[in-house]
């Protein structure tokens, strides 16, 4: 393909830290506002061809033979697959043609300038299920010329000549707004479905940088990742909502697996029945959670809402004080008010961690005679039940509570089912 190289984008939204929709490919193309009306005539040749005395590939998607590699230039040959059998892959157009035909103009994601290109050119396939066909030929998609993401050249439109209509390193393009405005950059609906909420869909692993593949929950040949920032190609500031303990935060989509793992403590507030609104700070140590950073967010606008102390131990605090309506109503039996205000219960600090897990323990009273359980903070109520229960070897402030009581499990946390 000479000088022109295809860089194709790479439609991704990055996590917690804040998404980077970008370009992924090749970094030589220079941009072009649209297909130029003429080919160059640098642009190189072979001979011309009948694709029907050739073998076919790329049959799945496309029409495409397999030239032999000793006929097409290195340029050409490198951007496209190889044949299993020997040769060259190549779009039947290009075989006809002994060249690289200017593509025909479509319009494509966001309303954007493009061209149409054959999906058996390999960087076209892997974005295939994001480009629309518009009035591109069967086995084509319609790639824009200019990235409705960020403004820079795709390198599309260099396809099939060697200079670009615009000089070289002028991006061709505007920055885009952030937020994103105007029609969705990518239509959600036409991914597949994830998530067991919804307002979410599954983009291929492809487009994923591994970076952020671990912030997301797998689906099955991609990632889960919410409407709202495949609609804005990343560009996109989450609804603001009032958290738990009164404080500032942000819609996010349950699709996202942290949000997901402290759902039953974050409330729906304003936001759509498959979000939740997670705080701009802990409300446990003050810090920022990330969620008022995302994307385009300029972060929060007032200050951290901390959970009040509670449960007051050798001069320090073990608990803090967290509003019943972030607390399961079948464990509130077993909090205490302590020092908190009305409408709030005094929670064991550890018992606020996601990850933590109550280490098993031994231990022997007159009561339960010899017993097994787990350590729990004696922060807790325990009720009249509470005099059966030791220390056992447990640390300083826990109790080991039992698992089993006259052969039924007791539903102690961190027990086995």
């Amino acid at each position: 393909m000479g000088r022109a190289r295809l860089v194709l984008m790479l439609l991704w939204i990055a996590g917690c830290g804040g998404y980077d929709p970008g370009l992924a490919g090749d970094d030589g193309g220079v941009g072009a506002g649209g297909p130029a009306a003429q080919p160059s005539s640098c642009a190189p040749t072979w001979e011309k061809l009948d694709p029907n005395s050739l073998p076919a590939c790329c049959v799945d998607d496309g029409h495409a033979h397999c030239v032999p590699t000793a006929e097409v230039p290195a340029e050409a040959s490198g951007l496209l697959d190889t044949c299993p059998a020997g040769g060259v892959c190549m779009p039947d157009p290009y075989v006809r043609a002994g060249g690289i035909p200017i593509p025909k103009a479509c319009t494509s994601l966001s309303n954007a300038v493009g061209v149409c290109l054959s999906v058996c050119i390999p960087q076209v396939k892997k974005n295939a299920p994001l480009l629309p066909v518009d009035v591109c030929d069967d086995g084509e998609k319609c790639v824009p010329c200019i990235s409705p993401l960020d403004g820079t050249t795709t390198g599309a439109c260099d396809v099939g000549q060697c200079k670009s209509a615009t000089p070289a390193g002028d991006g061709g393009g505007s920055p885009p707004v952030c937020p994103h405005v105007g029609p969705p950059v990518l239509d959600p609906s036409t991914l597949p479905a994830c998530g067991t909420a919804g307002g979410a869909h599954c983009v291929a692993a492809a487009l994923v940088p591994g970076a952020q593949q671990t912030l997301l929950a797998a689906c099955p040949g991609g990632f889960c990742a919410p409407d709202t920032i495949i609609e804005a190609g990343g560009q996109f500031i989450p609804p603001t909502c009032t958290s738990v303990n009164g404080a500032e935060g942000r819609c996010l989509n349950l699709a996202i697996p942290e949000v997901a793992m402290q759902a039953s403590q974050i409330p729906q507030a304003t936001c759509a029945a498959f979000e939740r609104c997670v705080p701009c700070y802990s409300p446990l140590d003050g810090k920022e959670t990330g969620a008022c950073r995302l994307s385009c967010d300029p972060g929060p606008t007032k200050p951290a809402v901390p959970f009040a102390a509670c449960c007051m131990k050798s001069n320090t605090t073990e608990g803090k004080c967290v509003p019943t309506t972030s607390i399961p109503m079948s464990l509130q039996a077993n909090l205490g008010a302590n020092t908190c205000t009305t409408g709030d219960l005094c929670v064991p600090s550890e018992n606020l961690d996601p990850a933590f897990k109550p280490t098993a323990c031994t231990a022997n009273n007159l009561l339960l005679g010899n017993y097994t359980g787990v350590c729990l903070s004696d922060c807790l109520k325990f009720g009249l039940q509470g005099l059966a229960i030791s220390k056992g070897d447990c640390q300083t402030d826990h109790k080991c509570v039992p698992c089993t009581q006259g052969g039924k499990p007791t539903g102690a946390p961190g027990c086995p089912p």
